[in-house]
């Protein structure tokens, strides 16, 4: 994500920010029952397999998701960019999640894509659609398409002295199988406040968002999520970016998840960039580590 000056900015609308980072998680699931976990990535447990924490824990790095469908891979956080009128973006980018505890292995991988077109100078619209397979030690494996988003993004301010206002209304879409544990069920909405300051090769970025988490798992339905990130240009080809966030549980009276990431971003030109990103997310449960790369395309 390139983070040039208004009009176009970072011309970056990717993976959303608010359903925080939690596909929010369900109790552990006991043997012998094999009822899925309500979240896309929780399809990893089967009847045969009684998995602690440590399979919620794998989860909470997609979400960041769930804030994660995202701002513009590798980051949680968004910034105020837009493609500008008539102008397209396409992203495709994968993740791949790790938790290790108790001798249980849990992976989740997520491959997403999103379009954005930009409908103004400060208006974009965007959708994203999202791919998932888990599998745990002893399970079965799950894979098929998860919840998609369809967004806006409107940059309402600019002071003209690199402070930027935005806001993100999202609503998540119940495409993926609930049976599988790949879906939500039910459709969910979300705004974020995006905030977007730029000094010279710096960048700092700040979102604040609430979700209505409607489900039929018992999970709270009032989401709310916070995040900070900065970026430091190294030269016209390379940026350098770090992430911290918080967020509230979806989970009745789990302690709210919390995650940092650091990413590098490679820019073949202004309309093409290659990025890679490590981060690491902890909830109630064990740390879940992810390792992510992504493309972005402009035209």
């Amino acid at each position: 994500m390139r983070i040039p000056t208004p009009p176009r900015l970072a011309r970056t609308v990717a993976r959303p920010f608010a359903r925080p980072f939690a596909r929010p998680f369900a109790e552990p699931i006991a043997e012998p029952v094999a009822e899925p976990l309500p979240r896309a990535a929780t399809a990893a447990a089967s009847p045969r397999t009684n998995l602690p924490a440590v399979l919620a824990a794998a989860l909470l790095v997609l979400g960041a998701p769930a804030h994660d469908a995202r701002a513009a891979h590798p980051l949680v956080s968004d910034d105020t960019g837009t493609q500008g009128a008539g102008h397209w973006q396409f992203e495709a980018n994968t993740d791949h999640t790790r938790v290790r505890d108790d001798g249980v292995t849990v992976r989740v991988r997520e491959y997403n894509v999103t379009l954005t077109r930009g409908m103004t100078e400060t208006l974009d619209v965007a959708v994203n659609a999202p791919w998932l397979q888990t599998s745990a030690s002893g399970a079965s494996t799950e894979r098929g398409a998860g919840d998609a988003t369809v967004l806006a993004k409107w940059r309402y301010f600019d002071d003209g002295n690199g402070w930027t206002l935005g806001l993100r209304p999202e609503f998540t879409l119940p495409t993926g199988s609930e049976r599988k544990g790949l879906g939500n069920g039910r459709a969910t909405a979300s705004l974020t406040l995006l905030s977007h300051v730029e000094r010279g090769a710096w960048t700092w970025l700040v979102n604040a968002g609430a979700t209505y988490n409607d489900n039929k798992a018992g999970e709270r339905k009032q989401l709310w999520a916070a995040s900070t990130a900065v970026l430091y240009a190294l030269g016209a080809s390379w940026t350098l970016a770090a992430d911290i966030g918080v967020a509230r549980a979806a989970e009745p009276g789990a302690a709210n998840e919390k995650y940092g990431l650091v990413g590098l971003i490679y820019h073949h030109g202004d309309d093409v960039d290659l990025d890679i990103v490590w981060r690491r997310t902890k909830g109630d449960g064990p740390a879940a580590r992810m390792l992510g790369v992504g493309l972005t395309l402009r035209w």
